[in-house]
């Protein structure tokens, strides 16, 4: 059969690609109407996205020796980038909302898509298996 099969993730990536897939549904919604505020559905993102950014700082520091340098350099720029905005959100402002969204859409489509495969080889095996 040709039905697409899900990639099979490091149990470690699992909750964090789930949490990447909530944040794409977020910036569709933020892209659709930019001129509004999305300030609650916001801000209840942004106290999920600091421990998020955590957890993947925290379990990719030890592999980065194994990781092409400029993925580093695009994964800390963006976190750093997006912290800034979440510091100073204009929840009216039509081009932040924008920016905001497409930042942190590239950014989840990054790690999924070349980040993630990238690191995976070389995070620990699961205890129990």
């Amino acid at each position: 059969s040709n039905i697409m099969k899900p990639l099979k993730r490091h149990p470690a990536l699992i909750e964090l690609s789930r949490e990447h897939h909530h944040a794409l549904s977020l910036c569709v919604r933020l892209l659709r109407t930019p001129a509004e505020s999305h300030q609650t559905e916001l801000e209840a993102h942004f106290l999920e996205l600091e421990p998020h950014f955590v957890e993947e700082e925290t379990m990719f520091a030890p592999h980065w020796q194994n990781i092409p340098v400029t993925m580093r350099e695009r994964f800390e720029a963006e976190h750093a980038k997006l912290r800034r905005m979440m510091a100073n959100p204009e929840y009216l402002n039509e081009a932040w909302n924008k920016d905001f969204a497409v930042t942190l859409r590239d950014h989840a489509r990054f790690e999924e898509r070349e980040l993630f495969p990238a690191v995976e080889p070389f995070l620990p095996e699961p205890e129990g298996i």
